[in-house]
């Protein structure tokens, strides 16, 4: 079986990686193409394996005309491989990446499944009507569709599928999560203690974008500090946006490490209490069942991708993004029934196993194939 990853996303992110080399463990024939900007900073990229051709083929201000940039992408996605060659094609978003699977779909026949992305949903569906129609192409044409979380499905079906459609597309479609790396799994931390700290310690982490909304995190936590009781925040990442790192450092009770390896970040995790990250869009992060593996309670947005795993004051609690009482009482619930959420976080990540879910992904590709 070979399989065609398009895969834009894998250019910033190196979960993917969790996945393809699983799959090349499973038997299968992958390659894996990743169109980025000429002007993307080669520091950032993520994107390893043998399998991964990493291809600078359009302008970065082309992003505003997406049809302009995605024909001078296809053009050098048809330049590198040869459609008739693969089984399957795996687009990893619906718009930027299904919009080529579906060109390749109408001349080559090749079947694809397409992932649905928070950016699909935030971006193009909610702030680009004018592309609703060619989204919906994609999800009409498409083998299978996969939702990363239930959130996002729902928001999908209950805004954006005509209701003729929805009974088709309800049949093939799935929600798969995305895994965590091993280490976390094998280095769960099940002998955690209910000792507070005082100040009480908050850990986040991601790479440092408007969009992991720091600044207003550092800020909500500090009127805590101010209003209830003495806490702290702790922020592991790279500084991909230099000028936030600026202001945070300037913050009181805020410790910004930049970025760490995975053994550094569990060392860190171990000395903390809870973990909040109220980012916006989100469409999984990886980041909560990672500090969840470390007995840590996590607060998360509300309506977000993470959002729709396991049921509200389970593993933590969800917030709106702007709610600063509901924030406060967020923590205070958590510090109250510590020892039950800290236990249940450990518990819950098992949901997010790379192994199932790249078995789940084999046995969809074989039932596309044998469709």
């Amino acid at each position: 079986m070979k399989i065609l990853h398009i895969n834009s996303y894998y250019s910033t992110s190196g979960l993917f990686k969790q996945l393809y080399d699983r799959q090349i463990a499973a038997g299968l024939t992958i390659d894996v193409y990743v169109p980025i900007s000429h002007q993307y900073p080669s520091e950032r990229i993520a994107a390893k394996g043998d399998y991964t051709r990493i291809s600078r083929n359009h302008n970065k201000f082309e992003r505003y005309f997406f049809h302009w940039k995605h024909r001078s992408i296809l053009k050098d996605l048809l330049a590198n491989y040869t459609p008739d060659n693969y089984d399957v094609v795996h687009a990893h978003s619906l718009f930027s990446n299904g919009w080529l699977a579906l060109q390749l779909w109408k001349k080559y026949k090749r079947p694809y499944v397409v992932a649905i992305r928070n950016t699909d949903v935030r971006t193009f569906f909610e702030k680009m009507p004018w592309l609703r129609r060619m989204g919906l192409e994609i999800l009409e044409h498409a083998s299978q569709v996969v939702f990363i979380s239930q959130n996002s499905y729902d928001e999908v079906f209950h805004h954006y599928i005509p209701q003729a459609m929805r009974e088709v597309l309800r049949g093939k479609t799935m929600i798969l999560p995305n895994g965590i790396d091993d280490f976390w799994h094998e280095n769960a931390y099940t002998t955690k203690e209910a000792h507070l700290h005082s100040p009480i310690r908050i850990v986040t982490a991601g790479k440092v974008t408007p969009g992991k909304r720091f600044i207003q995190l550092a800020e909500m936590i500090q009127s805590y500090s101010d209003n209830i009781r003495p806490a702290e925040l702790h922020i592991i990442g790279p500084a991909w946006t230099p000028r936030i790192v600026e202001q945070l450092n300037k913050m009181p009770n805020v410790y910004y490490y930049g970025p760490h390896k995975k053994e550094d970040i569990l060392t860190l995790y171990r000395q903390m209490d809870l973990f909040a990250l109220l980012s916006y869009p989100e469409t999984f992060g990886l980041v909560y069942p990672e500090a969840m593996s470390q007995g840590l309670p996590v607060i998360y947005t509300k309506h977000e991708g993470f959002d729709s795993f396991f049921d509200n004051h389970t593993v933590g609690v969800s917030v709106d993004k702007n709610d600063q009482l509901g924030f406060n009482k967020a923590i205070d619930y958590i510090l109250k029934h510590y020892e039950r959420l800290s236990a249940n976080a450990i518990a819950g990540i098992d949901s997010f196993n790379w192994n199932t879910i790249t078995q789940s992904y084999v046995d969809l590709y074989q039932q596309i194939i044998q469709h």
